[in-house]
């Protein structure tokens, strides 16, 4: 972890270095007294503690590390030393004299929310990419809960979930209800529920669980196959054949819905290959099937 220290009051520098060697793991730390030092460093920093009375103009330092967590220590408090720095990209201050605990609280704490952030951009970057060949009609906002889901392949149902999560801007939880049938967590929980496997549960835990969510906004996802009826479900459809997860196809359906689908992500030598027929019974099957390869 690299860290600078701007600060011209060297006692109070070398003071907060001490400290973070005691308390980090491994910093490695840099201190400066004046903001041309911090400027003409060429060097990344994760944390930089910058002293709001420097002489000159901070905001320098702001704009060249505007990508590390500046903790910004300050005097005492009103626009000039804490509003205005904060709008131009510092993240946090401290009033002088503090306690070192105070500023080790801060860094961690800022440390853990940037590399949340870092994961959960990279998680939803991950999870567009699985589910962008599927389909979901336009969110409606003024929905009714709780509301349940059925369609032929789980995914539609978790991009169709997270549209809408997104669209009505509040935090959202997920429950695997086979692995929490005591539905404890679910009933302290007031973010908006998406709830899988449904179909798992006995008559008794669907009584409870519809208690429970009665005013909360849940969202319940149902197999294609499920005989559960409720006034307030959508079917997901899509034009593009998905193969069932609980239904097993026949040899000839599985081969029909492989050509259909990836005949045109593939050449025929490498699909044939892959359905372990020849090109000519590929050709033989696309016949019989009426299927005519895009061009």
């Amino acid at each position: 972890m690299n860290i600078l220290i701007a600060e011209d009051e060297l006692y109070l520098a070398q003071s907060i270095s001490n400290s973070l060697n005691e308390h980090l793991k491994n910093p490695n730390i840099q201190m400066v007294t004046t903001i041309n030092d911090a400027v003409n460093l060429n060097k990344n920093f994760d944390i930089i503690i910058l002293s709001a009375t420097l002489n000159g103009n901070i905001y320098h330092i702001i704009e060249k590390y505007k990508t590390s967590t500046i903790i910004l220590l300050v005097p005492y408090i009103n626009h000039d030393t804490v509003t205005a720095p904060l709008n131009a990209g510092v993240d946090t201050y401290i009033l002088k004299p503090f306690m070192i605990e105070e500023l080790i609280r801060k860094i961690n704490y800022h440390l853990e929310f940037k590399q949340l952030k870092k994961e959960n951009q990279t998680y939803k970057a991950y999870f567009d990419m699985l589910l962008e060949e599927y389909e979901i009609p336009e969110i409606d906002k003024n929905i009714e809960f709780p509301l349940f889901i059925k369609a032929q392949n789980k995914k539609q149902i978790d991009k169709y979930v997270f549209a809408l999560f997104q669209e009505l801007n509040i935090p959202i939880s997920f429950y695997n209800l086979q692995k929490n049938s005591d539905f404890n967590e679910i009933k302290q929980d007031n973010n908006l529920l998406y709830l899988s496997n449904f179909d798992m549960l006995k008559s008794s835990s669907i009584s409870k669980l519809f208690d429970i969510i009665s005013n909360k906004k849940a969202i319940i996802e149902l197999k294609s196959s499920s005989m559960f009826e409720h006034p307030n479900t959508i079917v997901l459809q899509s034009n593009k054949k998905q193969l069932d997860e609980n239904s097993i196809l026949s040899i000839e359906e599985y081969i029909k819905f492989v050509i259909t689908n990836y005949e045109n992500k593939f050449p025929d030598t490498e699909l044939s290959k892959k359905l372990g027929i020849s090109r000519k019974s590929l050709w033989e099957k696309r016949k019989k099937y009426g299927l005519n390869k895009k061009k």
